[in-house]
């Protein structure tokens, strides 16, 4: 049978091709991208589809090679198809990167190619502003991420203009042009020079530090959709899904209201719309949002409460296991 090539990009824009058979699913992908690149905590990890400007994570029996076949008939370049430009840039792509966020995540920071993985996973995150930012914080970030890519500080080579050209692979879009770039390059190079002594895996680490403790960090947002229930909530909300439940956000960001999933009795959707029931036994209350990302929020939260309920499954076992 012959073979296919898949391309699947990570969150640094690097690609890697994997010659595979049309009928291997997109788990068996993943299988061999984990192999492949050496990834030893792969749980948290999945395989996605960027298409029409959004990500879907991909179901485990999904074949890549199909879906290849629908972008080809989609657009006319064949560029476009193979998704061989950048990742901002293609209209299609496979992408390998982090889609849980667990609190507990020790055994993915021992784990150098996961702590990478998450890493630039954070470093794209907060360069695109999916997550608001402080000047200070951007400042910190930016220095921590030259360390890892150039080292030490240099004081005759790390001066305004040597990051001129790639300045805004290291600051939040949204904050990039409140200063001059100078302004930037100084204030990054004097954050910079305090980091002498720093590897970069403990940069990496300390970045991480950093934005965990940002409230949406390790949150799902998906774009601006309208609220069409009775609740009191904005005309536009953003919905965001996490560990602990789903968050609704202005489109500013700003947290309109948090719904833990122990107090979530039900949610559904459909081609255009997202709903959730949010209360106890005696008094609930139901949201419903227009959007066509309905499904991929449903699959989202299904995702977390399925290994909520592993959790609590496997803590009662070992609680069993101490007390025989």
């Amino acid at each position: 049978m012959s073979k296919k090539v898949v391309r699947v990009h990570f969150m640094d824009d690097s690609c890697r091709a994997f010659a595979v058979e049309e009928t291997t699913t997109s788990e068996q992908l993943k299988a061999t991208i984990v192999e492949r690149i050496e990834l030893k905590e792969d749980a948290c990890f999945a395989l996605f589809e960027k298409k029409d400007g959004w990500e879907r994570c991909l179901e485990p029996e999904e074949k890549p090679c199909e879906l290849m076949a629908l972008w080809t008939e989609a657009v006319k370049t064949p560029k476009s198809k193979e998704g061989k430009e950048s990742l901002k840039e293609a209209p299609f792509a496979f992408i390998f990167k982090k889609k849980i966020f667990l609190r507990d995540d020790e055994r993915e920071m021992q784990d150098p190619v996961a702590r990478h993985l998450v890493y630039i996973q954070a470093v794209y995150n907060v360069v695109e502003s999916e997550f608001p930012c402080s000047v200070d914080d951007a400042i910190k970030l930016a220095a921590l991420q030259v360390q890892v890519v150039y080292g030490d500080h240099k004081f005759g080579t790390h001066v305004v203009g040597f990051l001129t050209q790639n300045l805004k692979q290291y600051l939040p879009r949204e904050l990039f042009s409140t200063k001059k770039p100078a302004e930037w390059e100084t204030a990054i190079f004097k954050a910079h020079s305090q980091l002498v002594g720093k590897s970069a895996e403990e940069a990496k680490l300390d970045y991480l530090d950093i934005v965990k403790q940002w409230p949406f960090y390790g949150t799902t947002l998906f774009p601006p959709c309208k609220s069409s229930g009775k609740q009191k909530t904005p005309s536009k909300v953003i919905i965001g899904v996490n560990a602990e439940g789903i968050l609704l956000l202005k489109k500013d960001k700003d947290l309109v209201s948090t719904h833990p999933f122990t107090e979530i009795c039900s949610w559904a959707s459909s081609s255009t719309t997202f709903a959730f029931e949010f209360g106890n036994q005696t008094e609930s209350l139901k949201y419903t949002f227009e959007t066509k990302q309905g499904a991929i929020i449903a699959a989202n939260i299904q995702t977390y409460i399925d290994i909520l309920v592993q959790m609590l499954k496997n803590g009662s076992g070992e609680d069993d296991d101490d007390e025989a």
